[in-house]
């Protein structure tokens, strides 16, 4: 077996780690299969283990022509399938040439943009999208318009604006992905200039700004609008809602929350109908934070894998903190990164801390979770309605949002118990998730929103 995977090592739950090893190979030969990725079917058939991949149970590892399998199994989906990926295979890449050009002159309007609106050009709309009763707010706004024209040049004159050559947005789902650091811009990105690939540069660039301004909500989103100022001030698309009105790239008006009520009895009261709204607001908030954070531990493994493998690493090591969050999600989505005791922890012999071994066999699982939590985020984004029912009501189809009218009306009910409810709605809408039951899906979106700092 290869020394960078957990299967033979007797630390581990081995039988456990094969079964989901089965899971993970039968789940990436039905994806490629069903996108007619055809070299995925011809390497397996190569190497004579297309029948396992199809097999109901996995092999019994104690046999060694089983582990030659497994060995080979893991070669073909390194290879071949982007969910399978070890740091450093296919690297992503700044673009070139025509492409550069093209690049240049979207950063250039981007920056353009942020630069009016930070010297006054957009105050109406600043007003307006930050709901700001008075001007005491405009100059901390634009100070983040002018750092995030700054950041965005900066990323440019370091080409570290890069395409996606690896699959990673796919497999993240996501547009793009952008830190303090670095951007991943889909790989047709800078084929042409295009109104939604300035959109894309427009929200992106507060992701460089800062790695407290994340993604609470969208624009169009219910509660958008009604934001308090500290979801506000560091949600990306609030920044680029206003540099979208300012460049004339508007989005359309999203249709409003429909809020129906009992068919019998009597109508919703005005706070209940909010109390409603704000539930749903909430929900969706949960799932966008859960699914932003698997992101940001699927990224830092590879951060901390890629420090793990190089001898000129430039870039600052990796922190206590960030070690003990990822060995807390290691622990939450099965992971093998926790088990770091009897020669597993890997370390450069010159700098501490003690790093944990990260796998490729790690990597597949986050990938799953993040599939999953993004689904939801999906089911979130399509609710336009909200169904309130009476007791003993027939639930509306295609897993559409629902609430009991009794606990709506109940002023003893909480607005965030309406929206535990949504989140565990959400958790029942992916039709073959990863996660065993949505019981241990609403589990992990649970527990994304855990104090890291307190750990």
């Amino acid at each position: 077996m290869t020394q960078n995977e957990p299967f033979t090592h007797p630390q581990l739950p081995q039988p456990p780690l094969r079964a989901t090893l089965h899971r993970l190979v039968r789940r990436a030969y039905g994806r490629v299969r069903a996108n007619d990725l055809g070299a995925l079917r011809v390497a397996l058939n190569n190497v004579g283990v297309a029948t396992y991949v199809q097999a109901a149970t996995p092999l019994d590892y104690t046999n060694a022509a089983a582990n030659d399998t497994l060995e080979k199994l893991i070669a073909v989906f390194e290879d071949k399938v982007p969910y399978v990926m070890q740091a450093g295979a296919r690297q992503h890449q700044p673009p070139t040439g025509a492409g550069l050009a093209v690049l240049k002159t979207m950063v250039d309007e981007v920056t353009a943009v942020f630069d009016q609106v930070a010297t006054g050009h957009a105050d109406a709309h600043i007003t307006a999208v930050f709901n700001l009763p008075d001007n005491a707010r405009l100059p901390e706004i634009k100070k983040t318009f002018t750092e995030a024209s700054k950041g965005l040049r900066r990323l440019y004159d370091n080409r570290k604006l890069l395409l996606d050559n690896r699959g990673e947005l796919a497999i993240q789902g996501a547009g793009a992905v952008t830190s303090p650091e670095i951007s991943i811009l889909p790989h047709t990105f800078t084929d042409a200039r295009t109104d939604d690939r300035v959109r894309t540069l427009l929200h992106e660039s507060f992701h460089i700004v800062s790695e407290k301004i994340t993604d609470h909500n969208y624009f169009g989103a219910p509660g958008f609008a009604a934001a308090d100022w500290p979801t506000m001030s560091t949600n990306a698309d609030h920044y680029a809602e206003v540099a979208r009105l300012h460049a004339g790239l508007n989005l359309p008006a999203p249709a409003p929350l429909a809020v129906l009520g009992p068919p019998a009895g009597p109508a919703l009261t005005p706070p209940q109908d909010a109390k409603v709204r704000q539930a749903m607001t909430e929900a969706q908030e949960r799932l966008t934070r859960g699914w932003a954070r698997s992101l940001w531990v699927w990224q830092n493994m590879g951060y901390v894998q890629q420090y793990q493998n190089s001898y000129l690493w430039l870039g600052p090591a990796p922190t206590e903190l960030l070690l003990r969050q990822l060995m807390r999600e290691s622990e939450q989505v099965s992971m093998t990164l926790h088990y770091g005791a009897g020669g597993r922890a890997t370390t450069r012999a010159d700098v501490p801390p003690v790093l944990p071994m990260i796998t490729a066999y790690d990597f597949s699982v986050m990938e799953e979770v993040l599939a999953d939590l993004h689904q939801l985020v999906g089911w979130g984004r399509g609710q336009n309605t909200v169904h309130v029912l009476p007791a003993g009501a027939a639930l509306p189809a295609g897993h559409a949002a629902y609430l009991r009218a009794a606990d709506v009306t109940n002023a003893a009910t909480p607005m965030t118990n309406l929206a535990d409810q949504l989140v565990a709605q959400a958790t029942q809408s992916p039709a073959d998730p990863w996660l065993p039951t949505a019981a241990a899906l609403k589990t992990l979106v649970d527990g994304m929103r855990v104090r890291y700092d307190q750990l």
